[in-house]
């Protein structure tokens, strides 16, 4: 793994939204894959007699990772053990979108993409980590331009492409598919992958429409972006459809303008999307669930674990169960590359301490922005002892949300469960 404990560790703080987050990436829908690893809690609220029907497009569809088997085994309950699921979405062009894109998706690659990966970059990648008992989720955003090693992959067509060193985190997608990001996750984080979900930028449009918008809570305007086309005042929004996909992609008039900037949207997205799909709202609302489920199954690509209806209504079962404030958002610990100011490189000191927690299953304490905060403490920093031996509290620079936290000046989300 690619690494230094010398340069200034990347964790900016989300200052045009009311959260405790940081921010990510350019062209493509990012929510799409927030939105699937989300919907999987959800999934328990349609029923396995429903999704047989719609799995069907899904088995067709599927991948099998590396060292699982290609027919998914019956699973009834989650077993009392760790269980980690990488979502990630890419920049595809899909015809059905591509006239909001304008010249990033002309029909010629829209036409080459249609059954291909290649030359396609996995922009968003998220590892969701559900501890034992007592359950708890983790989710872990890994930087697109992240530089790393990648092993070994195999390619659409059965080639075998040798490992690589130093390559963007994002190009593993277009070199062997959703198990090239999967085992390129793994070699990165040593968190083994059991199931995997891709998801096209569309999805983020339908699964909001589906459960009729997602509430945010702004505590800046967002100034109007050319690239998007979003302005947003500050306050309460609904976002519904593609205005969702604007606030998910815009970067250019957030603080500093980095892709880096847009974790904070993205993880008030995450949070509040958790709660729509945990609400009893949702899930008495059958022919929403019934049409959240059409628009998984229309926009999502899985591993084959995922496509037994029981496996995901068990991990589902497991997920609705768990309280908001055990929802954690972090990133992958990330420092400026000393080679390109364009390239970030991991950090393992930091890494280790957020990987120890999650063997030991210990709660991880989210730390608190300080606008005026300057300098950012070295990456070998020990942080502070907790009042609970139990919690492990991260660096200072380290900095998250959870699901219950709808930002400063708006009312945490209470009695979900």
């Amino acid at each position: 793994m690619s690494s230094s404990s010398s340069h200034r560790p990347r964790g900016p703080v989300a200052r045009h939204t009311k959260l405790r987050s940081p921010g990510l990436g350019p062209r493509i829908l990012k929510g799409a894959a927030f939105a699937l690893s989300a919907v999987l809690v959800a999934v328990v609220g349609v029923g396995a007699y429903a999704y047989n029907d719609y799995f069907g497009s899904l088995r067709e569809n599927s991948v099998t990772l590396a060292g699982q088997d290609v027919n998914p085994p019956d699973v009834e309950v989650l077993p009392n053990e760790d269980v980690n699921i990488l979502v990630t979405g890419v920049d595809k062009c899909e015809a059905e979108w591509a006239d909001q894109f304008g010249d990033r998706c002309p029909p010629a690659l829209v036409e080459e993409q249609e059954n291909s990966y290649t030359g396609q970059l996995n922009d968003v990648n998220m590892v969701i980590h559900v501890s034992p008992e007592p359950r708890r989720v983790t989710v872990i955003s890994i930087p697109r331009d992240l530089v790393v090693d990648r092993p070994a992959c195999e390619s659409m067509d059965g080639a075998e492409t040798g490992p690589a060193t130093s390559v963007m985190f994002n190009e593993s997608y277009g070199t062997g598919g959703v198990d090239c990001v999967a085992r390129t996750a793994t070699e990165l984080t040593g968190l083994e992958i059991d199931h995997a979900a891709l998801m096209t930028w569309g999805g983020v449009i339908d699964i909001t429409n589906a459960i009729g918008g997602v509430d945010v809570c702004l505590a800046d305007p967002i100034p109007f972006d050319r690239e998007t086309g979003l302005e947003l005042e500050a306050g309460e929004h609904t976002l519904v459809g593609y205005e969702a996909l604007q606030f998910l992609r815009t970067r250019k008039t957030l603080a500093t303008g980095s892709d880096l900037d847009r974790i904070g949207n993205q993880q008030l997205y995450m949070g509040a999307l958790v709660r729509k799909l945990v609400s009893n709202e949702t899930f008495s609302d059958v022919p929403a669930m019934l049409r959240l489920a059409n628009a998984i199954t229309t926009n999502a690509q899985v591993s084959t674990g995922l496509t037994d209806p029981m496996a995901m209504v068990s991990i589902a079962g497991a997920l609705r169960g768990i309280p908001l404030e055990d929802y954690a958002f972090i990133q992958f610990p990330a420092a400026d590359s000393p080679m390109d100011r364009n390239r970030l490189i991991p950090v393992p000191e930091s890494w280790d301490l957020i990987a120890q927690a999650l063997e030991q299953n210990q709660p991880i304490l989210l730390g608190e922005d300080d606008p005026s905060a300057t300098e950012t403490p070295a990456p070998t920093e020990t942080p502070e002892p907790t009042d609970d031996p139990t919690k492990v509290a991260l660096p200072e620079y380290l900095r998250g949300s959870n699901a219950n936290d709808p930002g400063v000046g708006c009312e945490p989300a209470e009695g979900l469960f």
